[in-house]
């Protein structure tokens, strides 16, 4: 089973579920799971960057094998650099282009 994450908020709280839900999902062993993948954009970024509340934890997903992807649309237009990223965190062109691709190939989608 797949499942792609997708993360757009910059609110503390729902920074915070995300984490949790991805966490939560590693750890439900009546899953048998084959990749999870956490797509961030607009507000999201704030998740991923190395200045993030919840850097460790996000840091402790990336070592557990969740990909983590940022849409570089979202960075476009902002201080914020490639540098400025959470070490591991890949940059894709457009995240709902990635969600769009992932879905296509047959991931769960989910929004927490």
């Amino acid at each position: 089973m797949q499942a792609v994450f997708h993360h757009s908020n910059d609110e503390n709280t729902l920074q915070t579920r995300v984490v949790n839900n991805i966490a939560n999902l590693l750890n439900d062993e009546t899953i048998d799971l084959d990749d999870v993948v956490l797509v961030t954009n607009s507000g999201g970024l704030q998740l991923v960057l190395e200045d993030s509340p919840e850097r460790e934890r996000v840091v402790e997903l990336l070592e557990r094998g969740v990909t983590v992807k940022q849409c570089q649309n979202t960075i476009e237009g902002t201080d914020v650099t490639a540098a400025d990223l959470i070490d591991g965190v890949e940059l894709v062109p457009s995240g709902v282009g990635e969600l769009t691709r992932l879905q296509n190939e047959g991931y769960a989608y989910l929004v927490p």
